[in-house]
């Protein structure tokens, strides 16, 4: 489903919808000239995990805030002893239909790799 939305997303057709986020709790800090967000998960249990989430910075608009997701993230674990890439395929795919490019990102996954070029 997510692939046909990046496809869609690619010809520059596209509609916002209404979502409500559902069972988890975020806290979410975003630095609006920065490129991530990092994020706290948690669950009715406690805190479920930390989320780097790879963006671009925010810009205001009359609707509230703007920003664009670039697919790939960190998840890390709740005590920060470990962390693994999120989306690694989804990102390859948006770098391939051009909805993200050289110019909208540095990001190279894993171990300094671009996953398009390399």
């Amino acid at each position: 489903m997510r692939t046909e939305a990046f496809d869609a997303m690619a010809t520059g057709v596209w509609e916002l919808a209404a979502a409500v986020w559902q069972e988890i709790e975020l806290l979410l800090w975003k630095p609006p000239t920065e490129w991530f967000s990092v994020n706290a998960f948690y669950t009715s249990a406690g805190l479920r995990n930390w989320y780097v989430n790879f963006e671009r910075p925010t810009c205001r608009t009359t609707e509230g805030f703007d920003t664009f997701d670039l697919t790939v993230d960190l998840v890390v674990d709740p005590d920060l002893t470990g962390w693994q890439w999120k989306d690694e395929d989804e990102y390859a795919h948006v770098r391939r239909l051009g909805i993200i490019t050289d110019s909208h990102s540095d990001i190279r996954v894993p171990g300094g790799r671009d996953p398009i070029t390399d």
